[in-house]
């Protein structure tokens, strides 16, 4: 005889709430041929469901904001108070981590929830960034990440180029700023101009034109940004 555990809809008190009671039952290897497409299908919409992340024990809570040319990193402990010392690692494909901060001392607290944060000043441009939290010796956080398509190091930057009609150029100014730009081809002559577009980020498609190198100039609170770029 073999034994398995299969879902039924019973309607007998095996049956609760309109919902399917896992029960054991005793069967032959006949009888396990007849369940086998059910088995099938189960063991089919398990392996289907996405897999979570899962967290560390002590961790209450865990996020990750983007601020204008910066990220936070806040997270809560709930338990614990044996680690020591906690160290922030970033890292730019998920599997490489680098420690970016370290908090000395033990962590947490067997009573009531302690919660840390730290700024992270200089993430690197363009990037989906990754951190997860190191808590001593009783292991790591999950990984969390979050898409950074800021500058922090560099006024601009203009791509592709060269470029063809549509391009994008990125300023290193507060998200929301009032941009005013205009582009100039090899002649000199103004072919395009917008004037208060929101930056830091700004898409651009310029009309029929003759390849080149051509020139722009942009102004963003009080800053004069200018570049040049080739079309093809």
């Amino acid at each position: 005889m073999i034994t398995a555990a299969i879902g039924t809809c019973d309607p007998s008190p095996n049956f609760v709430s309109g919902k399917a009671v896992r029960k054991e039952e005793r069967i032959s290897p006949g009888s396990m041929m007849r369940h086998a497409p059910l088995l099938l299908a189960t063991f089919w919409l398990t392996s289907a469901l996405p897999l979570r992340a899962q967290e560390h024990p002590y961790i209450a809570a865990y996020t990750l904001t983007e601020f204008d040319g910066s990220i936070r990193v806040d997270w809560t402990i709930l338990g614990g108070s044996t680690c020591d010392g906690q160290e922030v690692e970033r890292s730019t494909d998920g599997t490489t981590f680098a420690s970016v901060h370290r908090i000395e001392g033990l962590c947490g607290d067997p009573v009531i929830a302690r919660s840390y944060a730290w700024v992270d000043q200089a993430p690197p441009e363009f990037s989906t960034v990754h951190y997860r939290i190191k808590l001593g010796f009783d292991g790591y956080t999950s990984i969390k990440s979050v898409v950074f398509d800021q500058l922090t190091s560099t006024d601009q930057r203009f791509f592709p180029s060269p470029m063809t009609t549509e391009a994008t150029l990125v300023l290193n100014v507060p998200s929301g700023t009032p941009v005013d730009l205009r582009i100039w081809d090899g002649t000199g002559r103004l072919v395009w101009e917008r004037l208060g577009i929101p930056g830091p980020k700004i898409e651009l498609a310029l009309p029929t034109g003759p390849a080149g190198l051509y020139t722009y100039t942009a102004i963003g609170r009080g800053q004069r940004f200018t570049g040049r770029f080739v079309r093809l």
